[in-house]
């Protein structure tokens, strides 16, 4: 079976042979052309890949040459309000963002960032690679992780959506490389990108992360605003340590892996302590929200809008006093029950406000200390009564009935005093003990309206909320029943400690655009005049008389000379209780009361109970911000008084 098998076999092979071999006479085929033995569908195929190259290369250059570079916008910037010793007193952002140059960045944070996001950023940006990554957006939907230059147009610059939008993006990022230093590029990115916790760009991530500023960062800190960049919202170490951890260490080994870290320097590296999540905006609630909300308005005037405010990133400097804040709402929050209170501190000198306190209520609502709250001054007026009449050649040594029970012209029933010092009371007796007929008498005698004239020069810009310039007042005006700001009392009282020279208050000293360097507003270029509202011998009597308020009253010591007068009264559910004084260096007033101040009416103002007396809560309360304030500073001694003046007054 098997060598019929074989014949088989060999026939057939014999058979092929025969058929392969070509007939004698016939010319043996043609060598084939060099190149021309391919398949068809090979060489179909090249065709086509040669087409899709030149049309590739074609569709790059289109696309290269019809996408442009806009303008890349203007970065929100975080507005820093700074204090008198240039910490941040509040912020105010759309973003919170404060912008640094790259030299402020540390070294090892950059290369953590450019090891993680973009290893070839040094030499990356040629016009064909930009080509070709732009074309496998249009065709894949993806090109790999996005560079430095991508991640910051996607930040900067609105290109709508879908895939012409991702290979515009990366034209437009290789075009960007081409136009800007490497350095500029990396820095505008650093402050772009978001880090979580609300905190836009590397210096506010710093603050948010660590409390502090990014150029203190050490290696392992900086990893860890390098590692929030991916996904700060899930990877954030109060909310999920170990991811937070994971993400550290890839950063880490990356730097490691580029050459920028040393493994043994790596090996020893711990995980850093990083600062609880904290709550946003968290300044605006309670009084610095109501001190933050001042400033913006001092802003405003100065020719700042919201908008300049909320996205320049301006730098702003005031005249606040950490210290002299710091005392004023640790007083008020031991020695206020029950009451609310407002408390205005400057420099009688300048007008510079130190502290400023318009109660807790927070950003956006009612501040205490400003003209829209005004409260009844009572007693705590009189000195303005005082200045009008000594100015009008009255003395302090002058003598006045003091009696209770008068008639005056302008009354319909006679004046009850709280306090009598009998037919010959002097201004200065009457001063220190608050008695009501004086100082009646002294305004029927000098005209109420020249009384609200004098004090409006002197820094009480508003009675009842109206100007107080140009106010319709009557002999109430005496009892101290309109309506003044603790601003404007700060103010005016300031006026008498600078020898009634009167300084206008501000709180702004100095604006700096983003920056950091440009001069927008310098107050020292602007300043207001100072106004000479009463002659240096009367500003001089005055403060003898207050001097002498301010010794009467034991609650008030501070150790040193000063000047104050207290004054309270009842109006209905509402009371008002305040202390107003200084020293030659610093003038704080000081008001407390219960439920919302009444303006009391007219057919009112002449009797009201005045029930609240001495210097009570507000008493402590300026006493413990006055010694804080001025403790460390030389006492200074007032001028002497000149005992100015020769008319008599209305004494028998």
């Amino acid at each position: 079976m098997r060598s019929d098998q074989s014949e088989v076999d060999v026939v057939e092979a014999e058979r092929n042979d025969e058929a392969d071999t070509p007939p004698p006479n016939d010319p043996p085929p043609p060598a084939p052309p060099t190149g021309r033995g391919r398949p068809r569908g090979l060489r179909i195929l090249t065709v086509v890949v040669v087409l899709g190259l030149v049309l590739t290369a074609i569709g790059g250059v289109v696309v290269w040459n019809s996408t442009d570079l806009p303008p890349i916008a203007r970065l929100p910037g975080t507005t820093q309000i700074k204090y008198s010793d240039n910490s941040t007193l509040a912020t105010f952002a759309s973003e919170n963002r404060v912008v640094v140059a790259l030299d402020q960045v540390p070294e090892h944070l950059r290369q953590a960032v450019i090891a993680t996001q973009d290893p070839d950023f040094e030499t990356s940006g040629n016009t064909l690679s930009g080509a070709f990554r732009a074309l496998r957006y249009l065709v894949a939907g993806s090109a790999g992780k996005e560079t430095l230059a991508e991640q910051y147009l996607r930040n900067t610059i609105s290109s709508g959506q879908g895939r012409t939008a991702y290979s515009g993006r990366a034209i437009r990022a290789v075009k960007l490389q081409q136009s800007m230093s490497r350095s500029d590029l990396l820095i505008g990115y650093l402050n772009t990108i978001y880090y979580g916790r609300g905190a836009f760009g590397v210096q506010s991530a710093a603050r948010a992360y660590f409390g502090k500023d990014v150029g203190t960062l050490s290696v392992e800190e900086g990893a860890v605003l390098a590692a929030a960049i991916d996904d700060p919202s899930r990877s954030d170490p109060s909310g999920n340590p170990d991811a937070a951890r994971s993400r550290w260490t890839t950063v880490l080994d990356a730097m490691v892996d580029a050459g920028d870290l040393d493994r043994s320097a790596r090996a020893s590296m711990q995980y850093p302590k990083v600062l609880a999540q904290p709550q946003r905006s968290q300044w605006r609630a309670g009084s610095a929200g109501v001190l933050g909300a001042r400033i913006e308005s001092e802003l405003m005037k100065l020719g700042f809008s919201p908008m300049d405010i909320n996205t320049a990133g301006l730098t702003v400097y005031t005249t606040i006093s950490p210290r002299a804040q710091k005392a004023v709402t640790a007083s008020v929050r031991s020695r206020v029950r029950g009451e609310e209170a407002a408390v205005v501190a400057l420099d009688p000198k300048s007008g510079a406000v130190r502290a400023y306190y318009g109660g807790a209520r927070g950003y956006g609502n009612l501040d205490q200390a400003s003209s829209v709250a005004p409260h009844p001054a009572a007693a705590s007026f009189q000195p303005f009564v005082l200045a009008t009449a000594v100015q009008d050649g009255y003395s302090i040594d002058s003598r006045w009935d003091g009696t209770t029970g008068q008639r005056y012209e302008d009354l319909a029933k006679p004046l009850d005093n709280s306090a009598s010092c009998g037919p010959r009371c002097t201004l200065t007796t009457a001063t220190v003990q608050s008695v009501e007929s004086v100082f009646w008498g002294a305004t029927l005698t000098t005209g109420s309206t020249k009384v609200a004239r004098d004090a409006a020069k002197a820094g009480i810009r508003t009675l009842d909320g109206k100007p107080a310039d140009d106010a319709k007042v009557d002999g109430s005006i005496a009892l101290g029943r309109y309506g003044v700001s603790v601003l404007d009392q700060a103010s005016a009282y300031g006026t008498f400690a600078a020898g009634g020279v009167h300084h206008e208050p501000y709180f702004v000293t100095k604006v700096l655009d983003s920056d950091g360097k440009t001069v927008l507003y310098d107050r020292a270029l602007n300043q207001g005049q100072a106004v000479t509202v009463y002659q240096a011998p009367v500003a001089r009597d005055v403060s003898y008389v207050l001097q002498q308020a301010y010794a009467a009253d034991p609650a008030l010591r501070l150790g040193r000379p000063a000047a104050a007068k207290s004054g309270g009264q009842r109006y209905g559910s509402s009371s008002d209780a305040w202390v107003v004084g200084y020293t030659p260096q610093l003038v704080t007033a000081v008001w407390a009361g219960k439920g919302e101040s009444t303006t009391i009416p007219p057919e009112a103002r002449v009797n009201g109970t005045i029930n609240v007396r001495g210097s009570g809560v507000p008493g402590a309360v300026w006493r413990d911000v006055m010694t804080s304030v001025l403790t460390g500073t030389a006492a200074e001694n007032f001028p002497p008084p000149l005992h100015t003046g020769n008319r008599p007054g209305n004494a028998r």
